[in-house]
């Protein structure tokens, strides 16, 4: 595998509080917090742990966001076979009525490894599948992301919901390692109450390069895995 893929990739996180663009429509506080299982860690079409523990706490005041996330994996078969922990802030605002904009910084903390930072601007939009586009930049690697997104939810009873999802994007390094890559989700969500939720889901990625499944012995281009979570919003 190439390392300038490797870069590339490890310098954004594949957390439940990606930098989508969002708008916060008031100025209250807000904390959430949660804690999902991945049977591998994928982000932006490239495995890094078999299996991994993802903990998250993201604080909300006005349209702006602080939140810190890590992932702590659980096999030897991994690409990076390390912890990350990462935090980031975000500002939100409105530009019409059916479209926001959203600029940020991220720090990657990598305990046994180089840290990295990166910055981003994006567009969401309020119309239907909540399309989504978004800019990164690690000023580090010198590698661009370009990612969209699309989603919806499809209510299945008074507190259970179907969530699909599809998101992909292109990643350009400085030298040769550039891919291409997509992800597919769907997840059955239940409300425990008013402020926590769990969920369970499968993913199924594709990859432009043989940078998925490690644990397999083979690296391929494609792989389908599976997550399960609980969040609570305060």
């Amino acid at each position: 595998m190439k390392k300038s893929i490797i870069a590339a990739s490890a310098i954004c996180t594949a957390s439940l509080f990606a930098s989508a663009p969002a708008y916060a429509q008031d100025s209250d506080v807000s904390v959430s917090v949660s804690i999902d299982y991945v049977t591998e860690y994928v982000f932006r079409g490239v495995s890094f742990e078999d299996e991994a523990i993802q903990p998250g706490v993201e604080l909300g005041f006005g349209n702006f966001t602080l939140g810190t996330w890590a992932s702590t994996g659980l096999g030897s078969d991994s690409l990076a076979d390390t912890d990350e922990i990462d935090v980031y802030a975000g500002y939100s605002f409105p530009l019409s009525d059916l479209v926001s904009g959203s600029v940020g910084a991220t720090w990657y903390h990598f305990p046994d490894g180089t840290d990295t930072y990166e910055g981003y601007v994006g567009l969401g939009f309020d119309t239907a599948l909540a399309p989504s586009l978004t800019a990164y930049y690690d000023v580090e690697l010198e590698a661009l992301t370009l990612e969209g997104g699309i989603g919806h939810s499809i209510p299945t009873g008074d507190k259970t919901s179907f969530d699909l999802g599809l998101v992909g994007g292109v990643v350009t390094v400085d030298g040769p390692g550039d891919y291409e890559w997509a992800t597919a989700s769907a997840a059955l969500t239940y409300a425990i109450n008013d402020v926590g939720s769990v969920y369970a889901g499968l993913n199924v990625t594709l990859n432009s390069e043989d940078v998925l499944n490690f644990s397999a012995g083979t690296p391929d281009d494609s792989l389908i895995w599976a997550g399960v979570g609980i969040a609570a919003g305060f």
